[in-house]
Protein backbone atom coordinates (compact mmCIF):
# COMPACT_ATOMS: atom_id res chain seq x y z
CA UNK A 1 0.00 0.00 0.00
CA UNK A 2 1.40 3.66 -0.94
CA UNK A 3 2.27 5.92 2.02
CA UNK A 4 0.28 9.30 1.87
CA UNK A 5 2.38 11.77 3.59
CA UNK A 6 0.62 15.08 4.75
CA UNK A 7 2.85 17.72 6.03
CA UNK A 8 0.35 20.36 6.33
CA UNK A 9 -3.53 21.74 6.41
CA UNK A 10 -4.11 24.55 3.93
CA UNK A 11 -6.43 27.16 2.95
CA UNK A 12 -6.24 27.17 -0.52
CA UNK A 13 -8.95 29.79 -2.80
CA UNK A 14 -8.47 30.28 -6.90
CA UNK A 15 -5.95 32.77 -7.33
CA UNK A 16 -3.45 32.06 -4.75
CA UNK A 17 -1.07 29.50 -6.29
CA UNK A 18 0.35 30.71 -10.17
CA UNK A 19 0.18 28.46 -13.18
CA UNK A 20 3.37 26.59 -12.28
CA UNK A 21 2.26 25.99 -9.02
CA UNK A 22 4.46 28.64 -7.11
CA UNK A 23 2.60 31.09 -4.73
CA UNK A 24 2.01 34.31 -5.69
CA UNK A 25 4.45 36.96 -4.33
CA UNK A 26 3.27 39.43 -2.56
CA UNK A 27 4.08 43.06 -4.26
CA UNK A 28 6.75 45.20 -2.86
CA UNK A 29 7.05 48.66 -4.34
CA UNK A 30 8.96 51.54 -3.09
CA UNK A 31 6.49 54.51 -2.85
CA UNK A 32 7.64 58.31 -2.50
CA UNK A 33 4.97 58.88 -0.29
CA UNK A 34 4.26 62.62 -0.60
CA UNK A 35 3.45 65.02 2.13
CA UNK A 36 0.08 66.95 2.36
CA UNK A 37 -0.22 67.91 5.37
CA UNK A 38 1.71 68.41 8.38
CA UNK A 39 0.98 69.58 12.35
CA UNK A 40 2.89 71.27 14.79
CA UNK A 41 5.87 70.34 12.46
CA UNK A 42 9.78 70.24 13.44
CA UNK A 43 12.18 73.21 13.32
CA UNK A 44 14.15 70.70 10.95
CA UNK A 45 11.01 70.46 8.57
CA UNK A 46 10.44 74.02 8.62
CA UNK A 47 14.47 74.98 7.74
CA UNK A 48 14.43 72.25 4.94
CA UNK A 49 11.51 73.55 3.28
CA UNK A 50 12.83 76.81 3.38
CA UNK A 51 15.60 75.30 1.36
CA UNK A 52 13.16 74.25 -1.40
CA UNK A 53 13.58 70.35 -0.61
CA UNK A 54 10.67 68.57 -1.44
CA UNK A 55 9.87 66.52 1.60
CA UNK A 56 8.49 62.81 1.52
CA UNK A 57 6.85 60.65 4.70
CA UNK A 58 10.26 59.46 5.46
CA UNK A 59 11.52 62.79 5.69
CA UNK A 60 9.81 63.89 8.32
CA UNK A 61 11.18 63.32 11.84
CA UNK A 62 10.29 64.08 15.08
CA UNK A 63 12.25 62.65 17.08
CA UNK A 64 15.06 64.36 19.67
CA UNK A 65 18.70 64.03 19.38
CA UNK A 66 19.72 60.17 20.36
CA UNK A 67 16.81 59.14 19.56
CA UNK A 68 16.45 56.08 16.71
CA UNK A 69 14.75 56.89 13.95
CA UNK A 70 11.48 54.61 14.34
CA UNK A 71 10.85 56.53 17.83
CA UNK A 72 10.98 59.61 16.22
CA UNK A 73 8.97 58.25 13.19
CA UNK A 74 5.32 59.21 15.23
CA UNK A 75 1.78 60.18 14.74
CA UNK A 76 1.93 59.84 10.84
CA UNK A 77 -1.22 59.05 8.92
CA UNK A 78 -0.95 57.81 5.18
CA UNK A 79 -4.02 58.09 2.74
CA UNK A 80 -4.25 55.24 0.13
CA UNK A 81 -4.38 51.25 -0.36
CA UNK A 82 -2.73 49.60 2.21
CA UNK A 83 -1.12 46.66 0.61
CA UNK A 84 0.98 49.43 -1.38
CA UNK A 85 1.53 51.22 2.07
CA UNK A 86 2.56 47.88 3.63
CA UNK A 87 4.92 47.52 0.33
CA UNK A 88 6.61 50.64 1.32
CA UNK A 89 7.65 50.07 4.50
CA UNK A 90 9.89 47.00 5.19
CA UNK A 91 12.72 48.98 3.71
CA UNK A 92 12.63 51.03 7.18
CA UNK A 93 10.58 49.22 9.66
CA UNK A 94 10.64 45.43 8.32
CA UNK A 95 11.04 44.10 12.41
CA UNK A 96 10.40 47.75 14.36
CA UNK A 97 6.54 47.79 15.10
CA UNK A 98 5.77 46.93 17.91
CA UNK A 99 2.24 46.13 18.11
CA UNK A 100 -0.39 46.38 14.76
CA UNK A 101 -4.23 46.33 15.28
CA UNK A 102 -6.40 45.62 11.97
CA UNK A 103 -10.28 46.28 12.20
CA UNK A 104 -10.61 44.73 8.33
CA UNK A 105 -13.85 44.73 6.17
CA UNK A 106 -16.15 41.64 7.23
CA UNK A 107 -16.59 40.36 4.19
CA UNK A 108 -20.76 41.41 5.13
CA UNK A 109 -21.38 42.54 1.54
CA UNK A 110 -22.59 45.86 2.62
CA UNK A 111 -21.39 49.65 1.18
CA UNK A 112 -20.56 51.87 4.12
CA UNK A 113 -20.86 56.05 3.39
CA UNK A 114 -19.71 58.58 5.59
CA UNK A 115 -22.39 60.85 6.84
CA UNK A 116 -21.04 64.33 8.47
CA UNK A 117 -22.70 67.49 9.66
CA UNK A 118 -22.24 70.24 8.29
CA UNK A 119 -22.96 74.02 9.45
CA UNK A 120 -25.01 75.59 12.78
CA UNK A 121 -28.53 73.63 11.48
CA UNK A 122 -26.63 70.66 11.81
CA UNK A 123 -27.61 69.69 7.99
CA UNK A 124 -26.67 65.99 6.81
CA UNK A 125 -24.28 65.23 3.57
CA UNK A 126 -23.75 61.85 2.70
CA UNK A 127 -19.62 61.67 0.79
CA UNK A 128 -19.92 58.45 -1.76
CA UNK A 129 -17.07 56.72 -2.20
CA UNK A 130 -14.07 58.17 -4.70
CA UNK A 131 -12.61 55.56 -6.86
CA UNK A 132 -9.86 55.29 -4.32
CA UNK A 133 -12.20 55.24 -1.46
CA UNK A 134 -14.09 52.25 -3.15
CA UNK A 135 -11.17 49.93 -2.91
CA UNK A 136 -10.50 50.40 0.54
CA UNK A 137 -13.58 50.81 2.18
CA UNK A 138 -16.35 48.72 0.13
CA UNK A 139 -17.38 46.05 1.93
CA UNK A 140 -18.05 43.96 -1.75
CA UNK A 141 -16.27 41.75 -3.15
CA UNK A 142 -16.02 40.74 -7.10
CA UNK A 143 -15.30 37.07 -6.62
CA UNK A 144 -16.58 36.37 -3.49
CA UNK A 145 -14.57 35.14 -0.54
CA UNK A 146 -12.51 34.43 -3.21
CA UNK A 147 -11.42 38.01 -3.49
CA UNK A 148 -11.58 38.29 0.24
CA UNK A 149 -8.88 35.85 0.81
CA UNK A 150 -6.48 37.03 -1.22
CA UNK A 151 -6.65 40.35 -0.06
CA UNK A 152 -6.12 39.60 3.28
CA UNK A 153 -3.61 36.44 2.84
CA UNK A 154 -1.27 39.69 1.17
CA UNK A 155 -1.67 41.48 3.83
CA UNK A 156 -1.31 39.16 6.72
CA UNK A 157 2.51 38.50 5.22
CA UNK A 158 3.45 42.05 4.87
CA UNK A 159 2.27 42.66 8.53
CA UNK A 160 4.16 39.85 9.80
CA UNK A 161 7.41 41.32 8.16
CA UNK A 162 7.00 44.45 10.01
CA UNK A 163 6.42 43.10 13.33
CA UNK A 164 9.19 42.99 15.95
CA UNK A 165 10.40 39.98 17.10
CA UNK A 166 8.47 40.83 20.46
CA UNK A 167 5.48 42.34 18.49
CA UNK A 168 2.39 41.81 18.74
CA UNK A 169 -1.09 41.40 15.58
CA UNK A 170 -4.83 41.94 17.12
CA UNK A 171 -7.07 41.28 14.29
CA UNK A 172 -10.51 42.00 14.79
CA UNK A 173 -13.74 40.31 13.32
CA UNK A 174 -16.93 38.93 12.98
CA UNK A 175 -18.88 35.57 12.76
CA UNK A 176 -18.84 36.58 8.67
CA UNK A 177 -15.41 35.43 8.01
CA UNK A 178 -13.59 34.65 11.66
CA UNK A 179 -13.06 30.97 11.17
CA UNK A 180 -11.18 31.63 7.60
CA UNK A 181 -8.98 34.78 9.18
CA UNK A 182 -8.10 32.19 11.85
CA UNK A 183 -6.71 29.99 9.25
CA UNK A 184 -4.61 32.89 7.41
CA UNK A 185 -3.43 33.39 10.68
CA UNK A 186 -1.82 30.29 11.36
CA UNK A 187 -0.89 30.24 7.93
CA UNK A 188 1.04 33.61 8.25
CA UNK A 189 2.64 33.68 11.82
CA UNK A 190 2.31 30.03 12.65
CA UNK A 191 -0.27 28.11 14.60
CA UNK A 192 2.17 28.40 17.70
CA UNK A 193 1.97 31.95 17.61
CA UNK A 194 -1.78 32.29 18.23
CA UNK A 195 -2.21 33.48 21.94
CA UNK A 196 -5.73 34.60 22.74
CA UNK A 197 -9.43 34.46 20.84
CA UNK A 198 -10.80 37.61 22.89
CA UNK A 199 -14.60 38.01 22.51
CA UNK A 200 -15.58 41.63 22.64
CA UNK A 201 -19.13 41.62 24.23
CA UNK A 202 -21.52 44.03 23.97
CA UNK A 203 -25.37 44.82 24.52
CA UNK A 204 -27.56 46.20 21.64
CA UNK A 205 -31.32 46.40 20.28
CA UNK A 206 -32.47 43.78 17.94
CA UNK A 207 -35.12 42.49 16.14
CA UNK A 208 -37.20 39.56 16.33
CA UNK A 209 -35.54 36.18 14.75
CA UNK A 210 -34.91 32.91 14.97
CA UNK A 211 -31.48 32.83 16.30
CA UNK A 212 -29.54 33.80 19.14
CA UNK A 213 -28.56 37.46 19.04
CA UNK A 214 -25.29 38.44 17.51
CA UNK A 215 -23.61 40.27 20.43
CA UNK A 216 -20.14 39.91 20.13
CA UNK A 217 -16.66 40.38 17.65
CA UNK A 218 -13.59 38.20 17.99
CA UNK A 219 -9.93 39.83 18.35
CA UNK A 220 -7.42 37.03 17.03
CA UNK A 221 -4.15 37.84 19.26
CA UNK A 222 -1.21 36.47 17.38
CA UNK A 223 2.59 37.24 18.40
CA UNK A 224 5.82 37.63 16.23
CA UNK A 225 7.50 35.74 18.76
CA UNK A 226 4.96 34.41 21.54
CA UNK A 227 8.32 33.09 23.44
CA UNK A 228 10.24 35.90 23.44
CA UNK A 229 10.98 37.49 26.82
CA UNK A 230 10.56 41.08 26.02
CA UNK A 231 7.27 40.30 24.57
CA UNK A 232 4.61 43.03 26.18
CA UNK A 233 2.04 41.76 28.39
CA UNK A 234 1.07 44.62 31.39
CA UNK A 235 -1.66 43.07 33.66
CA UNK A 236 -3.24 46.22 34.30
CA UNK A 237 -6.71 44.96 34.94
CA UNK A 238 -7.68 42.11 36.78
CA UNK A 239 -11.08 39.90 37.20
CA UNK A 240 -12.58 39.90 40.59
CA UNK A 241 -13.16 37.02 42.41
CA UNK A 242 -17.09 36.06 43.59
CA UNK A 243 -18.76 37.90 46.52
CA UNK A 244 -19.49 34.05 47.41
CA UNK A 245 -15.80 33.20 47.23
CA UNK A 246 -15.01 36.66 48.92
CA UNK A 247 -17.40 35.29 52.26
CA UNK A 248 -15.69 32.05 51.68
CA UNK A 249 -12.98 33.63 52.43
CA UNK A 250 -14.13 36.22 54.92
CA UNK A 251 -12.68 38.81 52.52
CA UNK A 252 -9.31 37.19 51.93
CA UNK A 253 -7.98 36.69 48.48
CA UNK A 254 -7.88 32.95 47.19
CA UNK A 255 -5.04 31.01 46.01
CA UNK A 256 -5.88 29.07 43.03
CA UNK A 257 -3.54 26.01 43.11
CA UNK A 258 -3.35 23.28 40.35
CA UNK A 259 -1.58 19.79 40.07
CA UNK A 260 0.24 18.73 36.60
CA UNK A 261 -3.20 17.61 35.53
CA UNK A 262 -5.10 20.73 36.09
CA UNK A 263 -7.27 19.71 38.82
CA UNK A 264 -7.74 22.25 41.31
CA UNK A 265 -5.75 21.88 45.00
CA UNK A 266 -7.72 23.42 47.82
CA UNK A 267 -6.08 25.79 49.67
CA UNK A 268 -6.29 28.36 52.58
CA UNK A 269 -2.63 30.28 51.68
CA UNK A 270 -3.32 34.20 51.65
CA UNK A 271 -3.56 35.39 48.01
CA UNK A 272 -2.34 38.91 47.92
CA UNK A 273 -2.52 39.84 44.61
CA UNK A 274 -5.57 42.39 43.27
CA UNK A 275 -6.96 39.29 41.87
CA UNK A 276 -6.83 36.70 38.21
CA UNK A 277 -5.79 38.34 35.20
CA UNK A 278 -8.70 39.58 32.99
CA UNK A 279 -10.23 36.59 31.30
CA UNK A 280 -10.78 36.83 27.05
CA UNK A 281 -14.14 37.74 27.46
CA UNK A 282 -14.32 41.57 27.49
CA UNK A 283 -17.58 43.50 28.19
CA UNK A 284 -17.20 46.96 26.46
CA UNK A 285 -20.10 49.17 25.74
CA UNK A 286 -20.99 49.98 22.29
CA UNK A 287 -20.74 53.99 21.38
CA UNK A 288 -23.59 55.85 22.97
CA UNK A 289 -25.03 57.56 20.06
CA UNK A 290 -24.11 61.10 21.49
CA UNK A 291 -21.15 60.20 22.98
CA UNK A 292 -18.21 62.95 22.26
CA UNK A 293 -15.99 60.20 20.65
CA UNK A 294 -18.40 59.37 17.91
CA UNK A 295 -17.42 60.58 14.54
CA UNK A 296 -20.53 59.41 12.39
CA UNK A 297 -17.89 56.21 10.96
CA UNK A 298 -20.51 53.47 10.81
CA UNK A 299 -17.87 50.82 12.21
CA UNK A 300 -16.53 52.98 14.82
CA UNK A 301 -14.80 51.25 17.83
CA UNK A 302 -14.86 51.80 21.31
CA UNK A 303 -11.62 54.18 22.75
CA UNK A 304 -12.45 51.84 25.57
CA UNK A 305 -11.92 49.00 23.49
CA UNK A 306 -8.45 50.02 21.90
CA UNK A 307 -7.23 51.16 25.54
CA UNK A 308 -7.41 48.27 26.91
CA UNK A 309 -5.58 46.62 23.86
CA UNK A 310 -2.76 48.97 24.13
CA UNK A 311 -2.39 48.88 27.72
CA UNK A 312 -2.06 45.55 28.03
CA UNK A 313 0.19 44.70 24.73
CA UNK A 314 2.36 47.80 24.48
CA UNK A 315 4.51 50.46 26.07
CA UNK A 316 4.74 54.18 26.30
CA UNK A 317 6.79 55.19 23.48
CA UNK A 318 6.47 51.79 21.33
CA UNK A 319 5.22 51.85 17.84
CA UNK A 320 1.76 51.05 16.96
CA UNK A 321 0.20 50.84 13.57
CA UNK A 322 -3.39 50.50 12.30
CA UNK A 323 -3.27 49.25 8.61
CA UNK A 324 -7.72 49.17 8.37
CA UNK A 325 -7.55 53.07 10.46
CA UNK A 326 -11.12 53.65 9.29
CA UNK A 327 -12.34 55.72 11.92
CA UNK A 328 -8.92 56.52 13.49
CA UNK A 329 -9.79 55.44 17.16
CA UNK A 330 -6.37 53.43 17.22
CA UNK A 331 -4.96 56.92 16.46
CA UNK A 332 -6.70 58.58 18.97
CA UNK A 333 -6.29 56.55 21.79
CA UNK A 334 -2.88 56.26 21.09
CA UNK A 335 -1.25 59.99 20.15
CA UNK A 336 0.39 61.54 22.84
CA UNK A 337 1.21 58.45 24.71
CA UNK A 338 1.99 55.99 22.08
CA UNK A 339 4.05 56.16 18.88
CA UNK A 340 1.28 55.59 15.98
CA UNK A 341 1.04 55.00 12.32
CA UNK A 342 -1.82 54.50 10.41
Amino acid sequence: MAKIEITKTELVWPGKYNEDGTLKEVPRVSLPFQVIETVNESRATREAEKGGVQQTLFDIWEGKEGDTFEAGWRNKLIWGDNLLVMGSLPEKFAGKIDLIYIDPPFATGADFSFTAEIGEKGHEIVKDQSVIEEKAYRDTWGAGVTSYLGMMSARLKLIHDLLADNGSLFLHCDWHVGALLRQLLDESFGSDAFLNEIVWHYRKWSTKSRNFQRNHDTIFWYAKNPDSPKRVFNIVEFQDQSEGTLRRWKGKKQKAVFDEEGNRIATSEKDDSTGAPLADVWYVSIINPAAQERVGYPTQKPEDLLSRILNHCSNPGDLVADFFCGSETTLAVGSGRWACTT
